[in-house]
């Protein structure tokens, strides 16, 4: 039990794999690499297919309601009759914010938001086109 572990071990000869074993390896390693990468690719292209057609949907879908809200009416004054809004700034705005169509801004920043999310994946796996050299 006084022995240490180097001297236990030190009779054992050392096996080393074969060539073709190691081969086979690095190449089950490349293909598996090469697959993650052509999932990850599929699927940041279709989510930005999707995300496009998404938007363009949802535009189409709530783009009248948006166009047809008091809210552009308000902030036309802006541009209109400025001393008005600076007179009345804290009225304008709290009409500004009553009239914001919140919920159609909202449900239309989700696909744009998906689209960027994908295009920063399709950025992420060109850099590793770039750094392994990776060939569909």
């Amino acid at each position: 039990m006084s022995k240490k572990l180097t001297e236990l071990f030190q009779n054992i000869s050392e096996k080393s794999p074969g060539e073709k074993l190691v081969g086979l390896i690095l190449t089950k390693i490349e293909k598996m690499q090469k697959r993650k990468l052509w999932l990850e690719a599929v699927s940041s292209f279709s989510g930005v297919f999707l995300s496009i057609s998404m938007a363009i949907y949802i535009f189409l879908f709530f783009g009248k309601s948006l166009l047809d809200s008091q809210f552009w009416g308000i902030l036309s004054l802006a541009f209109s009759d400025v001393s008005v809004v600076v007179t009345h700034s804290q009225e304008f705005f709290y009409s500004l914010l009553e009239t914001l169509p919140a919920m159609t801004f909202a449900v239309m920043l989700i696909p744009i938001f998906t689209l960027l999310v994908s295009l920063y994946f399709i950025c992420e796996i060109f850099d590793k086109f770039n750094k392994h050299k990776y060939y569909f």
